[in-house]
C-alpha cells in the first residue's frame, strides 16, 4: 500500500469515496448495487485505516490493518461475483452472510496477531501469518478475477448486448485480468523472499489506476440516477412538458388523480398519462358538439379540451346539456406510444388554447 504515491492516492480515494457515498444514497436498491457499494467501501476503509496508522507511525500495523478490512471488501467483491457469474439471486444474502462470515474470523485473526506483533510478540519467528495469508489472498483474487473474465466473455457473446454494454464489459474483464496478473506477480515476489504485501511502485499505481476505472463504471448508474432525480432524462423531460396540461385538467377532474408514493420518472410518466386520459373521457360530456367526429387542427382540438375543461370548472350542469354520441373530444389511442405522442402534441399547444378557452369566458 505504501508503495504508491500519496498525492495520487489521496485523490483517487476521495474520487472513489464521492462516488461511493452518491451511490449509497441513490443507487442502492439491487442485491447487485448493495454488494457493490459494500465492497467500495470497505476497500476505501482498508485505505484509510492504513492511512491513519501510518499517520501515527505505525506503518506496517497499518499494512495489516489495510489487509485486514480488505478481505471484507473482497467478500462483497466474491459475492457480486458469484451473482454476476449465474448463481441463484434467491440466495444472495443467503451466501453473503455465509462470506462475510467467514471473513470476519479471518480480520479478527489478522487484528490478533497484529496487536500481538505492536505489543512485542515476535509471531513471525513461530509462524510467518502474514506471508501465508497474503498468499491466500492472492489466491482468491486471482479466482474472483478469473470468475468476472469468464462471466464478461459470457455476456459479450449475446448477440443483444449493446455497445455500450460491449464497453462495460470489456472493461470489466480488463479489470480481472489485470487482478489475475497483479496476484500472480506478487505471489512470484513473495517466493523469492521480497516483504509481503508490497507489489512495488508499478503496480500498486496500476491497482490505483483500475481501481479509478472500476469507480467511473459504478458512476455510470449514478450520473443516470442524478439526472433522473433532477428530471433531466428523456422520461422526466416529457413529463415537464405534460405537467401544464396535466395540472390543468386534473384540476379540473381531481378525481382522477391517484396516490402516488416515490416514483421514477418512467412511473410519473406513466401515472399522468393514465390522468390525463381518464380526464379527457370525463370531459368529453362537457365539449361542444361539433356534429362530426373529425378534430381538425391539433390546435382547435386542444381549444374544445380547454373549452370543456373551463365549462366543468364553471359548473356547468351535465344533464342540461344535449348528449351526442359523435363528441369533439376522442377517447385516448389504446397503444401507450402513440397515446404519448398525442398528449406531447397537445401539451406543445396547450398554453395557448387554455389562454383563448379563458379570454373567451372572461368575454362573455
Amino acid at each position: 500500500m505504501h508503495s504508491a504515491p500519496f498525492v495520487l492516492t489521496t485523490v483517487i480515494v476521495l474520487f472513489v469515496g464521492l462516488i461511493t457515498i452518491g451511490r449509497w444514497l441513490l443507487v442502492n436498491d439491487s442485491a447487485v448495487d448493495q454488494l457493490i457499494n459494500r465492497a467500495s467501501s470497505w476497500n476505501i476503509g482498508s485505505i484509510l485505516g492504513y492511512a491513519l496508522a501510518a499517520g501515527l507511525g505505525r506503518p506496517e500495523f497499518g499494512q495489516r490493518l489495510f489487509m485486514g478490512v480488505g478481505l471484507l471488501a473482497l467478500s462483497s467483491c466474491y459475492g457480486f461475483v458469484a451473482l454476476f457469474g449465474g448463481a441463484d439471486p434467491k440466495l444472495v444474502y443467503s451466501r453473503q452472510r455465509n462470506y462475510d462470515a467467514f471473513a470476519t474470523v479471518v480480520v479478527l485473526f489478522v487484528l490478533v496477531c497484529a496487536l500481538a506483533e505492536e505489543a512485542g510478540l515476535r509471531l513471525h519467528s513461530v509462524f510467518d501469518w502474514e506471508r501465508v495469508l497474503w498468499a491466500a489472498i492472492g489466491v482468491l483474487v486471482i479466482w474472483i478475477g478469473m470468475l468476472l473474465m469468464y462471466a464478461c466473455i459470457s455476456e459479450l457473446r449475446t448477440a443483444t448486448t449493446s455497445l455500450r454494454e460491449k464497453l462495460t464489459y470489456s472493461a470489466l474483464f480488463l479489470v480481472g485480468m489485470y487482478s489475475v496478473a497483479c496476484s500472480i506477480y506478487a505471489g512470484l515476489r513473495d517466493v523469492s523472499g521480497v516483504v509481503t504485501g508490497n507489489p512495488g511502485t508499478i503496480w500498486a499505481v496500476g491497482s490505483l489506476l483500475t481501481m479509478t476505472l472500476l469507480a467511473g463504471l459504478l458512476a455510470i448508474p449514478l450520473v443516470r440516477a442524478v439526472a433522473v432525480r433532477a428530471g433531466l432524462d428523456r422520461q422526466g423531460r416529457q413529463c415537464r412538458r405534460l405537467h401544464p396540461m396535466w395540472r390543468d385538467l386534473t384540476s379540473v377532474v381531481p378525481g382522477v388523480v391517484l396516490p402516488v408514493g416515490r416514483q421514477s420518472s418512467s412511473e410519473r410518466l406513466y401515472r399522468m398519462t393514465v390522468e390525463i386520459g381518464d380526464a379527457l373521457l370525463h370531459l368529453r360530456q362537457f365539449a361542444p358538439d361539433t356534429g362530426s367526429t373529425h378534430t381538425g387542427t391539433i390546435s382547435a382540438y386542444a381549444l374544445r379540451i380547454a373549452e370543456a375543461a373551463e365549462l366543468k370548472a364553471r359548473g356547468t350542469d351535465v344533464s342540461a346539456r344535449t348528449m351526442h354520441p359523435r363528441y369533439a373530444i376522442q377517447p385516448p389511442a389504446e397503444d401507450r406510444g402513440t397515446e404519448l405522442h398525442n398528449f406531447l402534441a397537445l401539451a406543445r399547444v396547450w398554453p395557448r388554447a387554455r389562454a383563448a378557452a379563458t379570454r373567451d369566458r372572461h368575454e362573455l
